[in-house]
C-alpha cells in the first residue's frame, strides 16, 4: 500500500482523517469510490505474478441472469425489465486457491485495511467471510467476456485492480436507480434498450481499490477486447462476523460448494 499516499497506518493523523472525509463525500454523492495507485506498481507486478500462476485452476461460468440476480417474477412478462435476461461470462479463482503467503491475502488480512473501510461506511467494524470459497476471489476475464447489467445483493464491494483489460472490460454504472421499495422500472428498461442516461465510467486503473454501493446502483462490466485477461481481486467484508454463502451460490460461481 502506498502508505504516503493513503496513511492507513497513522489513523489518528490529519492526513487520514482528511482521506475519510472526502471518501465519504464521494460515496454519499456517487455511491462509488475509487483511489487510484492504493497499491504500489511493484506490488502490483508481484500481484499480478501470483494470479497468473493460477490461472489454470480458475472456474469458468457463463450466466443469464435478470438484473435483480434473482428469480424472475411470474407475474410479469419475460421481457419486462424485472425480468430481462443478461448474460455474465468469467472465470474465478475461489478463496481456497489462494495461498495463505500471497500478497493479496496479507492485504485481505490487514487490519488496518478494515478498520478504513469500516470507517468509511460508517459501521463499527468490518470481519473477513467465513465462507471457504468465497471470502476472497479473483474474478478473470478473458477476451469476450463480461458482467451483464445488475444491481447487488450485497450492500457494499470492495475490489482491486489488479489489471485492467487492453481495451474494453470497462465498469459502468448509474447510481441510485434503485431505492428500498422503489424500483424504476421504467428507467431500468430504457437503460437495457440502450436509450437511457448515459452511464458513468469508474476509474480502475491497475492498483487502484475501489469500493461501491452495488445494492442501488446498475452496473456492468463491459466485454474484454483484446489482450491479456482482466484481473479483478473481490474482498468480502461483512459488518456481521461468521458471513457464508449458500451452497447454491457456491456451486453456481465455484462449480462446487467446497
Amino acid at each position: 500500500v502506498d502508505l504516503a499516499r493513503y496513511p492507513l497506518d497513522a489513523p489518528e493523523s490529519a492526513a487520514y482523517g482528511a482521506l475519510l472525509r472526502a471518501g465519504r463525500a464521494r460515496l454519499a454523492e456517487e455511491g462509488a469510490l475509487a483511489l487510484p495507485g492504493f497499491v504500489t506498481p511493484g506490488a502490483v507486478a508481484a500481484l499480478v505474478r501470483e494470479a497468473e500462476a493460477l490461472l489454470p485452476q480458475a472456474y469458468y461460468c457463463a450466466q443469464d441472469h435478470n438484473p435483480y440476480l434473482i428469480a424472475n417474477d411470474p407475474d410479469l412478462a419475460p421481457d419486462h425489465p424485472r425480468n430481462r435476461a443478461q448474460r455474465s461470462d468469467k472465470g474465478c479463482l475461489a478463496d481456497d486457491l489462494i495461498p495463505a503467503d500471497a500478497g493479496l491475502r496479507a492485504l485481505y488480512d490487514w487490519p488496518p485495511l478494515r478498520a478504513f473501510i469500516a470507517a468509511l461506511l460508517g459501521v463499527p467494524a468490518l470481519y473477513p467471510y467465513a465462507d471457504p470459497l468465497g471470502s476472497l476471489n479473483i474474478n478473470v476475464f478473458a477476451a469476450g467476456q463480461r458482467l451483464g447489467w445488475h444491481f447487488d445483493n450485497a450492500d457494499f464491494v470492495t475490489t482491486l485492480m489488479i489489471r485492467p483489460a487492453a481495451a474494453g472490460g470497462t465498469y459502468e454504472y448509474l447510481p441510485g436507480l434503485r431505492g428500498p421499495g422503489d424500483d424504476d422500472f421504467a428507467a431500468l428498461g430504457r437503460v437495457l434498450d440502450g436509450a437511457g442516461e448515459a452511464p458513468r465510467v469508474l476509474d480502475m486503473a491497475a492498483g487502484a481499490l475501489v469500493l461501491f454501493r452495488g445494492r442501488t446502483a446498475l452496473h456492468r462490466v463491459t466485454p474484454v477486447q483484446a489482450g491479456p485477461p482482466r484481473l479483478l481481486a473481490a474482498l468480502s467484508y461483512d459488518p456481521e462476523p461468521g458471513r457464508m454463502l449458500t451452497e447454491h451460490t457456491r456451486k453456481i460461481f465455484y462449480g462446487r460448494v467446497a
